[in-house]
């Protein structure tokens, strides 16, 4: 199935290739279900893919991340989960595996999940 985006590109609805079933904790919306889902990237042209990504109970639906390759695409959309996330957790958030343990986020991002103040 495919819909028509504001850019004029035709987009598949998104194929999570990588997903992990989360619980967010935080002091102002307490504890929610969610999910951290990276898609298969799109090519759009020969110079330009897009990868979907979703932090699904922690931000809106998020805009597809755009790169020169499909595989530029895919890395940059784990950098920015692991971004986002890392900021999530400097405000005290806090990030549950399905037993809820704390999710060992450095596991799964290693590098990328930093700041971008601290990134360089």
């Amino acid at each position: 199935m495919t819909t028509d985006s504001p850019s004029g590109y035709r987009r598949r609805m998104s194929e999570w290739i990588a997903e992990q079933r989360v619980v967010f904790v935080d002091a102002r919306h307490g504890e929610r279900t969610g999910r951290i889902a990276i898609g298969r990237p799109v090519v759009v042209s020969d110079r330009e893919a897009r990868c979907p990504i979703s932090l699904e109970g922690l931000h809106h639906p998020l805009p597809d991340v755009r790169g020169g390759s499909p595989l530029q695409a895919l890395l940059l959309a784990a950098r920015l989960a692991g971004r986002l996330l890392h900021g999530f957790l400097e405000t005290g958030g806090r990030v549950l595996d399905d037993d809820g343990d704390d999710m060992p986020l450095d596991a799964y991002f290693g590098p990328l999940l930093t700041s971008s103040s601290t990134s360089a």
